[in-house]
């Protein structure tokens, strides 16, 4: 079951900070981009071009969740959001109208917190952790919205 919004994005700003505090000074030390999905080890069936893609970007979301971002660095938390968007273009593509209110909020919830992580730097990152954490939580709820809908449709 998934954790509650609160206490993951109490643990990323403790990411964060603890990066930022950290003085390495180097940027890829503490962006950081967690996003909240349940568990992508569900199969989910391929009925429809559709949800074989949703099913892909289902994997990139769990993927970026899964991410550690003193690890991942700035660059890998940057690659992790640009397959998502890769894989929630060609879902925006293969679905038309299907989910198109999920889809675009989830594709403006995602290119918010491609712009924030893209101006963070060392220096920045305490300064900037209030947005980062309203940009994750935007994407946490848009991705839900439409992780909902897909689940319902493409089982």
């Amino acid at each position: 079951m998934r954790a509650p919004i609160p206490a993951r994005l109490l643990l990323l700003a403790m990411i964060c900070l603890a990066a930022a505090c950290g003085g390495s000074g180097d940027d890829t030390s503490g962006a950081a981009a967690a996003t909240t999905t349940t568990a992508a080890s569900g199969t989910t069936t391929a009925a429809s071009p559709a949800c074989a893609d949703a099913a892909a970007l289902k994997a990139s979301m769990a993927e970026l969740d899964g991410l550690d971002p003193p690890e991942a660095g700035k660059a890998g938390i940057q690659a992790a959001l640009e397959k998502v968007s890769t894989n929630l273009a060609a879902l925006k593509t293969s679905a038309k109208s299907q989910w198109s209110s999920q889809v675009t909020e989830l594709d403006s919830a995602v290119e918010a917190v491609k712009t924030t992580i893209a101006g963070i730097s060392g220096d920045s990152l305490a300064s900037a952790l209030p947005t980062v954490l309203s940009d994750l939580q935007r994407l946490d709820t848009a991705w839900t919205a439409l992780q909902q809908q897909v689940d319902q449709d493409c089982g």
